[in-house]
């Protein structure tokens, strides 16, 4: 695994975001995560809000991601970090064999 300053760049879109994450997991973590429940998946992402918030600079000045969550936002008061919790288990939800990220 590469040092954070060699394979980071802070993701100004939810889907950059997504990626990264999921480019982050073991093929096993895609799996459960995949399969995961809804109210396991709500406690997920009651844990890992505070990393990805952090992670992501969302509320230190990436306006972009911020903005990009706000455009994919279903109510005025979803949580950006929640947005790209969602997209990650959309994308594995939605792919037929093999899952790319770029």
């Amino acid at each position: 695994m590469q040092a954070k300053k060699e394979r980071y760049r802070r993701p100004r879109t939810v889907n950059e975001a997504a990626e990264q994450l999921l480019s982050d997991l073991l093929v096993q973590h895609l799996q459960t995560l995949s399969r995961m429940p809804e109210n396991e998946f709500n406690k997920l992402c009651d844990h890992v809000t505070p990393y990805l918030n952090e992670e992501f600079e969302i509320w230190q000045g990436n306006i972009d991601l911020l903005d990009s969550c706000y455009r994919q936002s279903k109510t005025d008061n979803e949580d950006p970090a929640r947005i790209i919790l969602n997209r990650v288990k959309e994308m594995l939800n939605n792919f037929n064999g093999f899952l790319v990220i770029t």
